[in-house]
Parts: C-alpha cells; structure tokens; sequence
C-alpha cells in the first residue's frame, strides 16, 4: 500500500513540475524499439512478421528489434497457469507499404488515445472531425467521405442506432478501455477498424486500476478482474466511469461503462458471452461564440453476444457463429443541430438491432482465406432527416442541381451480406484481396492490394478497389479508389510517398455534428503524401506524414493535412536489464488548411486552418506507469466541426497499475 501511495505521489509531481508536458498522440505504440508485451498479452501471430505487429514503420526486425527480457516477475510464472485462449476474431492482415496498423493492449493504452477518432487521426487521408472535450460527439471522414470508415467489435459490425446520426459513428460512444488489440485495415476505398475485446488466460487473477484527473472537472476511474479456472472456465468483468465539466462552450457530462465476460476453451474449442453497456450523460452545449448547440443527450447502449468457436483465426483453420443483439435506448435527448430551434427533446426511445455472423477461414504456409457471412435479422430505428429525400450539392456549378432521393427505411430485415478474402505472405511479397456484398449502406465493395521489397531498402506498394452505392443510378458515381506508393529506407527509417486517387462519388454527411450538413457529389480528386517513420538515432524516432490534395475547396477535408512527431523511447536496458522501467517523452504537431462544409441552402462554409502542438510524457516503473498529458499547448483558437470551438490548453495525468495475485 505504501508502494502505490508513493507511485501516486509521483504522478502528482509530474503534474506540477511539468505543466507544458503532455499529450498522447504517438506512434511509440507503434513503433517501439524497445517495448516488450505483458504476460497477459496475445501470442504472435506466427504468420505475420515481429516489426509489423508492434511497428508502424516496419523496420527489419533482425537489425532493429532486439530481443528484450521480461520483467522477472513475469518469467516466474508457472506454465500450468496458462489456459486454452478464448476465441478472438478475425485481424485481418493487408498488404500495405507502411505494414499493418496493429496495437496490442499495452501499446494502445500507451497511445493516450481517448477514443477510435484519436487512433484514425495517424493515417493519411482521414480527417477527425470533433465538437469539443471527452464527451462531446466526433467522429471521422475518409477522403471526405463519412461512409467510408467502419468499426467491428469482435468480429461484428458497429452499427449506430441514433436516427440523427446520418450513419455516422459517435466515437465518444466506443470505450477503448475493454479493448485487447486494434487492427486497422487502410484500404483504397475505406478505413476499417477492428476492436477485439480484452481475455485473460492465467488461472493468478488479475485486477488493474486507473485513475486519471485534468483539467474541465475531468475525472476517470477504471478497475479490471480477471481469471481463468481449473478447467478452463473464464470470468471477467471491469467498468469505467468518468465525469467532466467544460466551463467555456461545454456542458457538465457523465459516462459509466460496464463490461463482462464468461466462458469456457479447452483445447481448440471455446464459448463465451460478452456484454458491454454504455451510458452517458450530456448537458447541452452551447457555443458562446457562434450562438450553436449540441442538444442534450441520455442514453445506454448495450451490445451483447454468444460466440461459439474452433481452432485460431491466426494458425491453421478456424470457425465461429455468433448471435448478437443491440439496443439503443434515448430518454429525453435530441439531435445535434445547428440551431437551438431544432434541440427539442424528442422524447424517450428504444432502437434495436439482431446480428448473426458465421465465419471461418484457414490460415497457413503464408496464406489467408476466410469467408464470413453477415446477416442483420431486424433492424429498427425512429425517422431521421433525410429518410425522404437528401439535398445533394455540387460545389463549382452556377446552377442549382436536383434534388436526389434516397431512401432509408426506418425498418430493415433479412439482409445478408456476403464477405470474402484472401491473401499470401511472403518476406519479399504480399498480396491481399477482399471483395463484400451490398451492406446496411447498400453499398458492394472490392479491392485488391499488393506490396513487393526487392531489396531490404526499397519496397513497392498499390491498391485498387471500387464502392458502388445500389441507391444511386448514375455509373459515374460508382467510384474507383488508387493508391501507389514506394519507399526508402535509411538506416534505420523510412522516407516514403504516393497518390491517393477517389473518382467522382457522392460523400455522406457527418450530420452528427451537424445536422445542417448535407450530401454532396464531388469529381474525382488525388491527393500527394509523404512519410516519415521510424528510428532517427538511439532512443529518438520521428512520425512524420503530410499531405496535399489537388483542388482547394475539396468538401469536408481540407487541402494541406500533417502530422508530425518526434519522441524519445528507451528502456535503459543498459540500466535495467529485467526491463523494470520505460520512458516515453514525445511532442506532436497537427496542421490542417482550410475546410469546407456544404450546408444545403446556406451555401459552403469555410472553417479556416489551424496548427496545434501536444505533449505526453510516460514513466513505466515495474507495473505501474505514470502520464501526463497535454493538448493546444500554444492556446489555438481552433474549429473542426462548424459552430464549435475546440478546447485551449488541456492537461490530464494519473496513473494505471496492475497486479497478478
């Protein structure tokens, strides 16, 4: 006890001795030399390579990957103490340049991410899009596009159940706290993102605890249990809590979140329910500026499945079925509006939603092939503006263009959607192909991806892939997605550059945010990157992309978009050879230009461009580690999302500490 009083006493020095400290926008997870997994960690897949699991930058992993010793606590553990693993699904493996975006637990709590947005917001061509501090609604477009990023929580596939949302996913609503590895697929024509849910797997039981406190009344509080038993039996459980209150454009919120697991693997064959409810607390929010407000909201979200399972989606063949329901339940809210007109509460609602998955694939000598068939038994939701027809604009013409309608019923049933993939893994080659049936966007997609290094220098890349909408007739709006890129490698880093090519196609609205944003039809623009990854010199790497589209007044993504970081990330094993102790000290730089929001009759608004600077500095001691964190530290007067003003200088520290006992 004594012990966590003087590690908690250490992160309040943190705290006062180093306000300009802060914020958690690294790729260290991704990248760390020097990194090890804890023991309650997933195994390697044997199928991918070491550096393109724990690293962004895929650095051979024979020169500058060491190997590093676990912590002698960890290498007491008894062998008999570890179980058959519960199943997991599917991580898919894309034959990407820049390798596959993958965090394990301990490296995606290390990001300081607060949610899926702050992940998305590393890869070229996605724009975050938010409307304030924690709980407040963002969200993310993809090459300007709100429909072209998807989230799957265990194999399923996150569906939004509010009506005002415009299909647009509510990040603040996707607790990352349960979450055991994030897999993210960068695909020509969308960005998906794969969250698996924390298991254990050693009969020692094993319980954490995280607290955290900030600035705006911010304070979070997590705690985690878990063990396996003597014949393989699995319990889980663990919640999170946090309140904030903003005192300028904000209102005070609440989130409880709860999640829980029981089940049962021997040998290849598991079983498992899971539960995890959300629910969150929103005053409403007004911008003192603009005059703008997000309405109020109260609502719980419960998602809950079985899952029945064979054999490992990594090694050899595999199969799963899994029965899944959702339910959304509103008291009193209302949707985001542009206008303190439209926030009247509309009253107290129940949408639902059944998902059955069958799944299975085989997984061996380098190649991949799965198949998964998805089937939405029912799917119910209130009316939402736009389910009779949608203002559709096309920026640059004088006249004004039809109106295009597209249909939403407010109840679906019986819709399955067929998935296939395939690929092959080899050192100098990858290839990678998936193709999906039409979706709850009535959207069919298909894509083909390949990577070739001739050399351990050099390495090649390209993608193409297709989205065709079913509820648009025009072929020209069945648009074609390209990227092509190539890099360099230098010592121990990469310099590297490609095209981004969308064709013409109709960009979904993020009315999340703003439900005065409307549809739009855009031609076919490309965009220009470059980056920079990896290890510049000893403890110090570099995270570098920037990119550049062709046209100015492109819609919901702005010309110039960069991030920059640069970190030092050293274990000092010279020092601490059982890797009892990490640090982490980063500073990261984000630029965006100017961006343009269409918003139906009211024309185009411009939100002028910004630069912002964070910090975040981590100290691993043993199993506790402490953080600080901190964003805008140069006080930025910013907007993401039109109406809303982005917090000024925002620091929040703690510390996380786990235990096996």
């Amino acid at each position: 006890m004594n012990r966590f009083f003087r590690c908690a006493g250490l992160g309040l020095l943190v705290g006062a001795v180093l306000p300009c400290a802060a914020r958690a926008q690294q790729r260290d997870t991704l990248a760390k030399r020097d990194s090890v997994h804890r023991a309650d960690s997933l195994a390697r897949r044997d199928t991918v390579p070491r550096d393109t699991l724990a690293k962004r930058d895929t650095l051979a992993a024979s020169d500058t990957t060491p190997k590093v010793p676990l912590p002698v606590d960890t290498m007491k553990a008894k062998a008999d103490t570890l179980k058959a693993p519960l199943a997991h699904a599917q991580q898919p493996r894309v034959a990407d340049s820049t390798g596959t975006y993958h965090l394990d637990r301990d490296q995606l709590f290390a990001t300081g991410a607060r949610d899926v947005a702050d992940l998305l917001a590393r890869l070229p061509g996605v724009t975050t899009l938010s409307t304030g501090w924690m709980a407040a609604p963002n969200t993310a477009v993809y090459l300007g596009d709100a429909a072209r990023v998807r989230v799957f929580l265990d194999g399923l596939e996150y569906t939004t159940l509010d009506p005002h949302a415009g299909g647009s996913i509510d990040y603040a609503q996707i607790p990352l706290w349960p979450i055991e590895a994030v897999t993210v697929e960068r695909s020509p024509s969308e960005v998906r993102v794969y969250l698996n849910t924390w298991r254990v797997d050693r009969t020692t039981p094993y319980t954490r605890t995280d607290i955290s406190t900030g600035d705006y009344q911010t304070n979070q509080y997590r705690g985690f249990f878990g063990r396996r038993f003597k014949h393989g039996e699995a319990l889980q459980f663990g919640v999170q809590q946090y309140g904030t209150a903003p005192t300028r454009g904000g209102a005070t919120s609440d989130q409880l979140s709860f999640m829980g697991r029981l089940g049962w693997a021997r040998g290849k064959f598991s079983v498992d329910a899971f539960l995890l409810q959300v629910g969150s607390h929103r005053g409403l929010i007004r911008d003192p500026v603009s005059g703008d407000s997000l309405a109020k909201l109260q609502a719980t979200r419960r998602d809950a499945y079985l899952r029945v399972g064979y054999g490992d989606p990594d090694a050899g063949p595999w199969l799963q079925a899994m029965a899944a329901t959702t339910r959304d339940a509103f008291a009193g809210g209302a949707a985001p509006a542009a206008s303190t007109d439209s926030t009247a509460a509309r009253g107290d609602t129940v949408n639902s939603a059944s998902q059955y998955v069958l799944a299975g694939g085989l997984s061996k000598w380098g190649f991949r092939l799965s198949a998964t068939g998805r089937y939405f038994g029912s799917f119910d939701r209130g009316p939402a503006p736009g389910d009779t027809a949608v203002t559709v604009i096309t920026p640059g013409k004088d006249s004004t263009p039809p109106d295009t309608t597209i249909r939403q019923p407010k109840h679906r049933h019986g819709i399955f959607v067929p998935e296939l993939r395939a690929g092959y893994h080899w050192w100098r080659f990858g290839f990678s192909a998936y193709t999906q049936g039409k979706g709850l966007d009535s959207t069919s997609r298909s894509e083909v991806n390949a990577v070739f290094t001739p050399f351990s220098f050099l390495r090649f890349a390209g993608a193409v892939g297709s989205a065709r909408d079913a509820r648009q007739d025009s072929s020209a709006l069945s648009p074609a997605y390209r990227r092509v890129e190539a890099g360099l490698r230098l010592h121990d880093f990469w310099i590297g550059g490609g095209l981004i090519t969308r064709g013409a196609a109709q960009l979904a609205a993020p009315t999340l945010v703003n439900d005065s944003l409307v549809r739009a039809t855009e031609p076919s623009a490309t965009a220009k990157f470059v980056t920079v990854q990896g290890r510049v010199w000893k403890g110090i790497h570099a995270d570098v992309y920037a990119l550049r589209w062709d046209d100015s007044t492109g819609l919901y993504r702005p010309q110039y978009q960069t991030r920059s970081q640069l970190y030092i990330s050293t274990s000092l094993l010279d020092r601490f050879p059982n890797n009892s102790f990490h640090f982490f000290l980063g500073l990261t730089h984000e630029y965006r230009s100017a961006t343009y929001f269409p918003l139906g009759d009211a024309g185009v608004e411009r939100m002028p461009g910004y630069r912002t600077v964070g910090a975040q500095l981590e100290i691993r001691i043993e199993r506790a580690v402490l953080s600080y964190r901190f964003t805008n530290a140069l006080g930025e007067k910013y907007m993401q999302v039109p109406g809303f003003l982005m917090p000024r200088q925002t620091s929040i520290y703690g510390v996380r500490w786990e235990f096996w006992n």
